[in-house]
């Protein structure tokens, strides 16, 4: 769901997004756009076999399955400012890794592992709010976007555009992606973004 959750979601607010950006450009209020922003990781740079096997079915591994679906984010953010672009819209996209944050990830573990996993990692380990800077940045810094346009929209944890690995970077593999979740997710077709503009009605 790390994937398809996101893509479903955005894709089931983009009309209302659309409208409001819409909306703005016509009042002349445009310094801030609306915007999705999508919490990704450096763990992408794991992820590289998204399309050999995309739900983990032939092996499963923690780390690539997580990998791969940290790469399907940052791939998503790509196409869909692409398809956002060829569509007139300005909305816009942002993908980011926001830091290694120390979090309830354990706590289903027994009390006293869990104590002993804070004291332990709590020196090296960024805080929940400190790991929400880059997040806070990306929803709201009217330059954020224009800033990472050179990366396909990722930031680091800094808020510094940074290159995300070359898979990510694919264009064929980020249609494929695109395709693969709508037929996962059973897409209305309502929702979709074509990915190229449509024609005026009456033109072909």
């Amino acid at each position: 769901t790390n994937h398809l959750s996101h893509f479903l979601l955005s894709l089931g607010l983009l009309p209302a997004l659309r409208k409001t950006a819409e909306q703005q450009q016509q009042q002349q209020q445009g310094r801030f756009l609306p915007r999705i922003v999508t919490v990704a990781s450096a763990m992408h740079h794991l992820g590289y076999r998204l399309q050999q096997d995309p739900l983990s079915q032939q092996s499963y591994s923690a780390e690539l399955a997580y990998g791969n679906s940290k790469l399907a984010q940052v791939l998503f953010t790509a196409e869909l400012n692409r398809r956002l672009a060829a569509a007139g819209s300005s909305v816009q996209a942002l993908a980011l890794h926001p830091g290694n944050v120390l979090t309830n990830v354990v706590q289903s573990l027994p009390a006293a592992i869990q104590s002993a996993y804070r004291a332990l990692m709590k020196s090296v380990l960024l805080t929940p709010e400190q790991g929400a800077r880059g997040a806070v940045y990306a929803a709201s810094d009217p330059s954020a976007f224009d800033k990472a346009a050179s990366t396909g929209g990722y930031l680091d944890c800094s808020t510094r555009p940074v290159e995300p690995h070359p898979l990510a970077r694919d264009p064929q593999l980020a249609a494929w992606l695109w395709q693969w979740s709508k037929e996962q997710v059973k897409l209305p077709a309502g929702w979709d973004l074509p990915a190229e503009a449509e024609p005026p009605a009456g033109q072909q």
